[in-house]
């Protein structure tokens, strides 16, 4: 009875954890769509942004991300890139696994999963 109780204790921490982990990844890919999307100039592309600086002399502001924002960005940086893709493509893209060039839905999910596992452990 004893080892029933020590599975079901550490399962409910790592879904405690996933679940954290779920609400953080919610927070950072808030944050990165939100700076993505721009100062309201959505019409633009980033890469025609890219160059305002050097054609037009203007100032280069640095974006200085909260610090949980930065942790994330640490252990995400340490993924595979299927699994960064995937981790972006459900936390700032929204869940539009088409764009960021998987196969099916299937595959998306599946390097999503790993991620978070990853990640956890």
């Amino acid at each position: 009875m004893a080892k029933i109780n020590v599975q079901q204790l550490q399962h409910q921490q790592v879904a405690l954890n996933m679940k954290a982990l779920r609400h953080g990844l919610t927070r950072w890919g808030n944050y990165w769509a939100h700076q993505e999307r721009g100062k309201g100039f959505a019409n633009r592309s980033q890469c025609d942004k890219l160059g305002e600086p050097l054609a037009f002399g203007g100032a280069v502001v640095e974006i200085r991300p909260p610090r949980e924002v930065r942790q994330f960005d640490v252990m995400i940086e340490r993924l595979a890139p299927q699994c960064i893709r995937a981790i972006r493509a459900h936390y700032v893209c929204k869940g539009q696994w088409a764009l960021m060039g998987f196969d099916s839905k299937k595959s998306y999910v599946y390097w999503l999963r790993r991620a978070e596992i990853e990640i956890v452990e």
